[in-house]
């Protein structure tokens, strides 16, 4: 948590990281730069939050504080950025409907649509399925997913440096299960071919790759940021979402037992 903690700090403080699709946006009412100077003490909070366990569960008040003391377009953006990821969609989405500011709010109404794919690809769901097409070839997540294995599927891109950073948690854990029972499958992400072909050679990436999947997953699946790790059972139901680090050989050692 205090990893995720920091990166998520880094990410709103510098603009330039790869955690998720887009920066700190510019917006009618504020500039990025306005946005950016009311988050910095926020996440300075966050930084502050003993290593105890509870982590999550401060930073969660910690921003449900800052987004009723700030109506505008920097709360906005902690909803998205960190309540997104703390509290459950459905949750989620009736806290949203109960603020005056953000239920009127355009981002946040773009932001419900996303919300709902996310419902609809929940835990316990079967996996919608999806194409790409690399090379005159199209695959689809269905060539991999339902076909009686547990499937680990890493949404990522070459550019993003949380993603490579999970890579060799990936990669162990291929390793280590692969097999009759278990397979990984990574899915190229909002990334040009030749850029990820290349970070697998330089990261000695061993499982299959979904080439060139632009935007098919993470509109099907309701990515807003990668990486997004899911593990999908062998009838094709969602498992787990949102695994990152250890979690994810726990998860998977789990199903395996």
């Amino acid at each position: 948590m205090r990893k995720l903690i920091t990166m998520i700090a880094a990410f709103v403080l510098t603009t330039a990281t790869g955690w998720a699709q887009d920066a700190v946006p510019a917006t009618k009412t504020m500039s990025q730069d306005e946005v950016q100077a009311a988050l910095k003490p926020f996440f300075e909070k966050l930084q502050a939050i003993p290593e105890d366990g509870n982590e999550e569960t401060v930073m969660k008040q910690v921003a449900l504080d800052f987004v009723k003391e700030n109506p505008n377009e920097a709360g906005v953006y902690v909803v998205r950025a960190i309540l997104a990821f703390t509290m459950p969609t459905e949750e989620l989405i009736a806290y949203v409907d109960g603020n005056d500011y953000l239920k009127n709010n355009e981002t946040i109404k773009e932001q419900k649509k996303v919300w709902a794919i996310q419902l609809e690809t929940g835990e316990g769901k079967m996996f919608k399925d999806f194409e790409a097409e690399y090379e005159g070839k199209v695959s689809k997540l269905s060539d991999y997913v339902g076909k009686g294995k547990y499937v680990l599927v890493d949404f990522w891109a070459s550019w993003c440096g949380p993603c490579k950073a999970e890579i060799p948690n990936l990669i162990k854990v291929y390793n280590q299960y692969k097999g009759e029972k278990f397979d990984v499958l990574g899915v190229a992400t909002w990334d040009k071919p030749e850029d990820t072909k290349k970070a697998i050679e330089q990261m000695g990436i061993p499982y299959p790759q979904m080439m060139n999947a632009q935007k098919a997953g993470s509109d099907a699946y309701g990515i807003t940021g990668i990486p997004q790790i899911i593990l999908f059972g062998p009838d094709g139901k969602i498992v787990k979402r949102n695994l990152r680090g250890e979690g994810i050989e726990k998860a998977v050692a789990e199903v395996l037992k």
